[in-house]
């Protein structure tokens, strides 16, 4: 499977056609982005971030990157990775407890009272909608016993994800250093995150109704001795503050975030025509450049909506070559007889996200011949689908074998067979 643009010049000889060749060269040159040659890709442009991700949801391939693996400060994108936490191993009608630590986080904050309970479920819209620092430290108290080891359990949960190059120290992604150590991801890490929070997660229809909601509100609880709960007389109200909801209807979830460490910060998803995009953004300006995300957002996915595209992954058994089967307990009991078979890839089928001028590299091993172990299929090899670097796929290349191998039962018939003919000749 092979798709490139190529645009071929046919130049006629003389005056007029080298007038009309230096033409061609000057457009060209003023418009390079019109012209791919061999190999060539388009760019989705200059990029307000520091650090910036395109990211395939499906098979977490990297379509775009710039200084993708750089670890930044992410702000209250960690958010995401709380909330999912939160989401998996709690349940929503849990009562938190309000310390006084959560209590004394900074802004932004929903103004809880130590002493106080609240839903988590309700907690988590606070949290995602409003970005809320102290319910970020009372959800991760509640779970953790303490933010540090609540911060063990987001790393944890980091790795497992796929992230490479992330280290949190908080829950709420305010700035914080240990030494060289500091709270921070990439962005192709923090694209992985939100990737599974969307597409891959058990908890993941409650986590989109979550962020796709506009508008909550809540109260708090209050915990009689006997026990029970009972509705506080404080009320709340949350808004969403992703814009981008609004802006692009094809996003389905995103969380904003704000420190002067990191910057503004951004990490989002969108759902085109099947496809899933996650765009994350990491020091994408600084006030007052509050608006420089949505740009670089719209920047990225119209990149990717315009130029990437499905491709259906052919049936590459085709082209594989015969095989030669040795020392196969053959019916005819034939010493000399080798068989010829034709082997096929295992369930090589499926559709692959492609750039308009990218290619699928193929790469097969298994041996032209081997020797008959057993009747039935056999593995034989593999077969690998590659872009670039990235591999989307790795199958085992099989054969059906109809036959065992030999045994000494096999070359006692044979042995027998032979001596009958040749009796029969004398």
């Amino acid at each position: 499977m092979k798709v490139k643009d190529r645009i071929s010049l046919i130049v006629p000889w003389g005056p007029i056609g080298g007038i009309f060749f230096c033409v061609i060269i000057l457009l060209c040159g003023m418009f390079p982005g019109e012209v791919l040659a061999e190999g060539r890709t388009e760019e989705p442009g200059e990029l307000h971030a520091l650090s910036a991700t395109l990211l395939d949801g499906d098979t977490g391939r990297v379509l775009y990157g710039k200084e993708d693996e750089v670890k930044r400060a992410n702000a209250s994108t960690t958010k995401i990775l709380t909330c999912i936490l939160a989401l998996e191993q709690c349940d929503l009608d849990e009562m938190v407890d309000v310390s006084a630590y959560a209590a004394s986080m900074p802004n932004v904050q929903l103004g809880i009272e130590e002493g106080e309970c609240y839903a988590m479920k309700d907690l988590l819209y606070s949290l995602m909608l409003e970005s809320h620092n102290d319910v970020a430290v009372a959800v991760a108290e509640h779970m953790g016993g303490n933010v540090e080891s609540f911060a063990v359990m987001m790393n944890e949960k980091a790795k497992e994800i796929g992230c490479q190059n992330t280290q949190f120290f908080t829950p709420n992604g305010l700035d914080y250093k240990d030494g060289e150590n500091f709270h921070g991801t990439t962005s192709t890490d923090l694209a992985k995150i939100m990737s599974y929070c969307v597409w891959q997660s058990p908890k993941r229809e409650e986590f989109l109704t979550i962020t796709q909601t506009r508008q909550y509100s809540f109260t708090n609880y209050e915990k009689k001795k006997n026990g029970e709960y009972t509705m506080g007389n404080r009320n709340f109200q949350c808004g969403n503050h992703n814009s981008y909801l609004n802006q692009n209807p094809q996003c389905i979830s995103g969380k904003t975030g704000f420190t002067g460490e990191a910057g503004y910060c951004y990490v989002g998803a969108v759902e085109s025509e099947g496809r899933h995009f996650v765009v994350a953004l990491l020091g994408c300006g600084w006030p007052n450049n509050k608006n420089y995300k949505w740009e670089d957002c719209n920047r990225l996915f119209l990149y990717g909506t315009n130029h990437f595209h499905f491709r259906k992954i052919p049936d590459f058994s085709r082209e594989l070559e015969d095989v030669t089967l040795l020392e196969g307990a053959n019916k005819s009991y034939s010493f000399g007889q080798e068989m010829k078979l034709s082997p096929f890839v295992e369930h090589c089928t499926g559709k692959v996200l492609l750039a308009d001028w990218e290619t699928l590299d193929i790469t097969t091993k298994y041996p032209k011949e081997f020797v008959a172990n057993k009747k039935g299929e056999v593995s034989i090899g593999y077969l690998q689908v590659s872009v670039g670097n990235h591999r989307i796929m790795k199958r085992k290349i099989r054969v059906e074998c109809p036959v065992p191998k030999r045994n000494l039962a096999w070359y006692f018939q044979g042995i027998m067979q032979v001596w009958s003919i040749c009796s029969v000749g004398n």
